[in-house]
């Protein structure tokens, strides 16, 4: 139809105001202006009656859609190859609503004659927004677009009307139809398309924040992902330039080559304005998608139906129906498998240890635990990197339970509710389920490490009981061959044992250098340095953890001794156990066993006096020069949950502070 407006009508020439060509110019540079922003904002005076903007947003929405579709054909006409626009679905009008009338009708005289008499934009924006106060903001925008999509389809209804429809080609002349039509303006016919295509961005600009402001009332902590003032803003200038330059589009008179040079510019800084708005909703949306999903998950953690339906939660299931990879059967399954299961959840990156991996493949060969118990790998990646795939898959090759086929299909908003609920950190943990999906432990790694399968079925009841055994020696729980080579000859032998380690490698070497002089004298006594080892420290870690698992009182002497020895080094940079066999004989900071050791020669002269040993003279002599502490502490590691309060002196009966202490080791202690 519009072809038959075209071919029809040539002629007509109408003089206009032309506006100024520095008014687009101007514009861009009204975008950056935060001083004249504040001062459009700071009129913002709502009143409590505002306008259904989502009703009016859908006019608009069809209105422009409708407009913007003509104009695409109409440019296309005038290519050599064309398809016409497809035809835009228009949403049914909401009943009963009635748009603000005069407020529109007013703000479109503000964009069109105003703006041109004035030939001021700041006054122009400054009129705009004085008029719209009393609106919310999200209303400001829609209603400015409302005044430039009546003006921009109200025009461009017209051309689509029959050839023998004189009424409308008489208005179609007057309003400067032919100016635009006409087949030898193809520069003009190109500048409009440039700017059909901006008022489509301008119009799913406006769609974000309206959709923003509607998505994000029941979501208030996400309510400044999209700066609504500068957005409603930066709508208002760009719906005020393409008002500027359609006018001047739209008027009669002889073709001027400069003509719409400055579009391009105006429509590249609204082009980057929209995709930064654009970007904002989508973040908004993934914001409000995870904490949707984490309020599910929060539910689902706290009362699951079953360990299947816990366990779907840390997967992107969707994504992979079957994301379980079975190691001993190198195959997949569904989360299914599962089923009836005890699982452990085995959660850690990829750092791993060996000796934890061989402490589980162990537990794992073992013929009970088959019956009715299965592992499930959860990695915990929080970055990508290009060896990734590699140190997966080598990690993954040494496990012969369950796991997946990459770190990618863990869900995110899984690993924070277990960083938060389970307080997984950077050290392996084991959550154990029972077929029900009730957390038997929250952390069954330590007593794994302490206990191997003998706490079998690794619920914090069993290790309860193993504590409560009086035949334990945590001395022997704690040092192995792994740690020490022969330690466990020595302890049957009931020989001297001196378990050292410091930071202060002078200290250390002081030591060293006394207890050479000491075995020279012809005392036996065997040596460990085990500061430096990791796995000291891990099983030492462990051994407190398991202890305060089982709910040890905390002055129990078995703890107290693991305590003592922990806090000698984290205060006091080092620490020194003397036991025959497994008997502790002295437990101190490394400072004062050097002390010690180094008056041998004083104190070894009551060896064999009235029958004393070599460690009851050195016991004897160590607590005469060692003063005791004025203040009595311990330090405890990070054991969130099980950390124990109110805790009594086991000097005097007062009830001992407890400070926060936050360190950093850079992986070494």
């Amino acid at each position: 139809m519009a072809g038959r407006l075209i071919s029809a009508v040539f002629g007509g020439s109408q003089r206009a105001k032309q506006p100024d060509q520095g008014l687009l110019n101007s514009l861009v540079a009204v975008f950056d202006d935060n001083k004249f922003m504040k001062e459009m904002v700071d009129t913002h005076a709502p009143d409590e009656s505002d306008v259904d903007v989502q009703a009016l947003f859908a006019l608009v929405e069809n209105t422009l859609k409708g407009s913007t579709a003509i104009v695409d054909n109409v440019v296309n006409l005038n290519k050599a190859s064309s398809t016409p626009a497809a035809i835009p679905e228009f949403k049914p009008a909401k009943e009963g609503f009635t748009p603000p009338l005069s407020t529109i009708s007013e703000v479109t005289c503000q964009i069109t004659c105003k703006a041109l008499d004035t030939k001021n934009v700041r006054e122009t924006m400054s009129s705009i927004f004085h008029e719209l106060s009393s609106y919310s903001l999200v209303t400001k925008a829609v209603v400015t677009l409302s005044s430039l999509g009546l003006y921009y389809g109200d025009f461009w209804r017209l051309a689509q009307i029959e050839p023998s429809d004189k009424l409308a080609e008489s208005m179609a002349v007057l309003k400067g139809l032919p100016a635009i039509t006409k087949r030898v303006e193809t520069q003009k016919i190109q500048v409009f398309g440039v700017l059909n295509d901006l008022i489509k961005t301008t119009l799913e600009m406006t769609r974000c924040i309206v959709e923003f402001d509607h998505d994000s009332k029941d979501v208030p902590e996400l309510a400044k992902v999209i700066d609504i003032p500068s957005s409603v803003y930066q709508i208002i200038i760009a719906v005020l330039g393409c008002s500027i330059r359609f006018t001047d589009l739209i008027t009669t008179t002889p073709v001027d080559e400069s003509k719409g040079r400055d579009l391009p510019a105006f429509a590249r800084k609204v082009n980057i304005i929209h995709h930064n708005i654009k970007r904002q909703l989508e973040d908004f949306k993934q914001k409000k998608e995870e904490i949707r999903e984490y309020q599910r998950l929060q539910r689902l953690f706290t009362a699951p139906t079953d360990n299947v339906e816990l366990i779907k939660a840390l997967f992107y299931t969707k994504d992979d129906p079957q994301p379980l990879y079975i190691g001993s059967k190198k195959n997949t399954d569904k989360i299914e498998y599962l089923r009836r299961k005890n699982v452990l959840l085995l959660i850690s990156d990829l750092k791993l240890s060996s000796h934890d991996l061989s402490i589980l493949v162990k537990i794992y060969n073992e013929p009970k635990f088959h019956e009715n118990h299965e592992i499930l790998w959860i990695p915990v990646v929080d970055q990508d990197s290009e060896d990734l795939p590699n140190v997966f898959e080598n990690l993954q090759s040494q496990m012969p339970w369950c796991s997946t086929h990459y770190p990618t299909l863990i869900n995110k908003v899984a690993i924070r509710i277990i960083k938060e609920k389970w307080h997984f950190r950077n050290e392996p943990i084991v959550v154990v389920l029972d077929p029900q999906g009730k957390v038997e432990s929250q952390n069954a790694m330590s007593m794994i490490r302490m206990w191997g399968f003998n706490a079998f079925p690794f619920t914090d009841g069993v290790v309860a009981t193993l504590w409560r055994r009086r035949d334990i020696s945590w001395f022997e729980l704690l040092v192995n061959d792994s740690i020490a080579p022969n330690v466990r000859e020595a302890i049957k032998s009931e020989k001297l044992i001196f378990l050292y380690g410091g930071e202060d490698t002078k200290e250390v070497h002081e030591v060293e250098v006394h207890l050479k002089k000491i075995s020279d004298d012809g005392n036996s006594i065997v040596a460990y340095n085990v500061g430096k080892i990791q796995l000291f420290w891990t099983r030492l870690e462990s051994c407190m953890f398991s202890m305060l698992q089982g709910k040890a009182d905390i002055l129990d002497p078995l703890l107290q001794d693991i305590l003592k020895l922990y806090t000698n080094f984290k205060k006091d940079g080092g620490f020194a156990l003397l036991t025959k066999g497994t008997r502790v004989v002295i437990n101190t900071p490394l400072a004062s066993s050097s002390k010690v050791l180094a008056q041998y020669d004083t104190w070894k002269k009551q060896v064999n006096v009235d029958g004393k040993t070599f460690d009851v003279a050195l016991k004897e002599h160590h607590d005469k020069v060692v003063a005791p502490q004025t203040c009595h502490h311990f330090y405890i590691p990070n054991m969130v949950g099980y950390a124990p309060e109110n805790v009594k002196c086991p000097v005097c009966p007062r009830v001992m502070k407890n400070i926060v202490k936050f360190e950093c080791c850079h992986g070494a202690h």
